[in-house]
Order: structure tokens, then C-alpha cells, then sequence
């Protein structure tokens, strides 16, 4: 496992490298989830990318720019720029990993994120972990999630009334006036409907083109975390093995398309 910084001048991206054993079968690009769902679920994620290079799988984890680690405040987080660091992304984990096929993986937010990228970057397959289907609905979530935080007494117990936010506020992040229409102009349809899609989740999503989309189940206790503002404990990594094992089974499959 090696973390570095990668991209170019006043936009440098903080990734984390999983060198594949043996020789490489292919190469993961793992977009993150975003804002807190980002925290949540670090660890849980860095486990999938060692299982993954574990099997052969070259894996980067990155972070957006203006999040995680990554230069840029939070105001700097733009889903419209977020394919250009998806690009740089998948430049430098291709310089990792040269000459094998790259699967893009989207989890949660970052499924629409990826979609949006994947003929631009030469994916083979889209592998989408409890994918985001819907961006307006998403945000009303959040901005329900949010809301009710605010005024919860056990988060705020000496105060009286709804906490105080300003109007870019989401879920305990200062972003940009422009990023709630940025997120809201996102389209599951834009994926190419040429590529094929993994859906990794405990229930069918509505995806486009479902009969490019092949369904890998996960246990519930595996994605409950999606829903919890407070971790209630570790997101258990035992359960979604079997997935992650039909997936590797189906590599020929998904690496096929590149």
C-alpha cells in the first residue's frame, strides 16, 4: 500500500496505491463516496482494494479534489470537475499498471461520477457499489439527514432551537453555491450503454440499460452503514467476500469489453 500525491501544479490529488500480487490481471480505479459517507467508510474500502490486489487487482483509492486529503477546501469540490480528476486518476494508476484493462469502480455518490467518465477514460466495466441512481433525490436526503442533525438534542443538547447553517451547508461541509445544481445535473443515462455494469448492493438498482447490468448481492449488514450518520461499529468486511469473489471469478467477463 502506497499513498502519494499525483496530478498537476494547485490541483495535486491524494491517492493510495495497492500493488497487485503477482502479475497484474487488471487495474481498479475506486472512486469514493463523498462528503460523510468519504469518512465513513475509509477503512472498510482500503480492506476491499487489499482484497482486491490480493486476487491480481492494481487498486487506487483517490481523493476528489477540495476532499479527503487532496488540496482544496470544501468549497473547492465540484462534481462538474470531478471527471477531470477521474482522468488524472486513471492516467496514473495506467502508469502503475500499464497494459492491462481498467474497471472503474463508483461507489455510492461517485457511481453517477464514474458513469458520467467511463468511455472518456477507456473503461472495460463499471463496478458500482451501492450506487447513487438518482441525484436529486440523494440530496434531499441529505438535506433531510441534515436538518434533523441540527436540531437532534443529542448532537446539540443546551440549545433550544435548530442549529444554525448557512445555505451551502450540507452534512457538516462548507461547499460552493453552485455545487447542489452541479450534483442535481448529474444523469445515471449517461453512461454508455456499450459498457458493462457490475451493480454490488443488497438490492437490484434501477440502473440504465439493465441488460448490461449484472447483480452481486451484499448482505444488508454490509450496507447499513450508507444510512448511519454515527458509525453503530465497523463496517464487517466478511460478509461482502462472496461478492467480491464472484466478481474476480467473472474478471474474463468484465475485461472482455477492453
Amino acid at each position: 500500500m502506497h499513498p502519494f500525491y499525483f496530478g498537476r501544479e494547485k490541483r495535486r490529488l491524494f491517492g493510495v496505491f495497492h500493488r497487485p500480487e503477482g502479475t497484474a490481471r487488471g487495474a481498479v480505479l475506486m472512486c469514493p463516496p463523498l462528503l460523510h459517507e468519504q469518512f465513513r467508510s475509509y477503512r472498510f474500502f482500503s480492506r476491499i482494494a487489499a482484497e482486491l490486489a490480493a486476487a491480481g487487482l492494481g487498486c487506487l483509492r483517490f481523493d476528489y479534489f477540495g476532499t479527503g486529503d487532496s488540496e482544496g477546501e470544501d468549497s473547492d469540490f465540484s462534481p462538474a470537475e470531478c471527471g477531470e480528476d477521474i482522468a488524472i486518476a486513471a492516467e496514473e494508476l495506467r502508469r502503475r499498471c500499464d497494459g492491462v484493462p481498467l474497471i472503474l469502480m463508483g461507489i455510492r455518490g461517485s457511481a453517477l461520477l464514474g458513469a458520467r467518465e467511463a468511455r472518456r477514460v477507456g473503461a472495460c466495466a463499471l463496478w458500482l457499489w451501492q450506487p447513487v441512481t438518482d441525484a436529486g433525490r440523494y440530496l434531499q436526503t441529505l438535506e433531510q439527514r441534515d436538518l434533523q442533525e441540527r436540531g437532534s438534542r443529542y448532537r446539540f443538547p443546551l440549545r433550544d432551537q435548530i442549529a444554525p447553517a448557512a445555505a451551502s451547508d450540507l452534512m457538516g461541509f462548507q461547499l460552493s453555491g453552485r455545487f447542489r445544481a452541479e450534483w442535481t445535473a448529474l444523469d445515471a443515462s449517461a453512461c454508455d450503454s456499450d459498457i458493462p455494469v457490475a451493480i454490488v448492493d443488497s438490492a437490484c438498482k434501477d440502473w440504465p440499460s439493465p441488460s448490461r447490468c449484472s447483480y452481486y448481492e451484499l448482505p444488508a449488514e454490509s450496507t447499513a452503514w450508507s444510512d448511519e450518520v454515527d458509525l453503530s461499529g465497523l463496517i464487517p468486511v466478511r460478509g461482502v467476500r462472496p461478492a467480491l469473489a464472484a466478481l474476480i471469478s467473472d474478471l474474463p467477463r468484465w475485461t472482455a469489453h477492453g
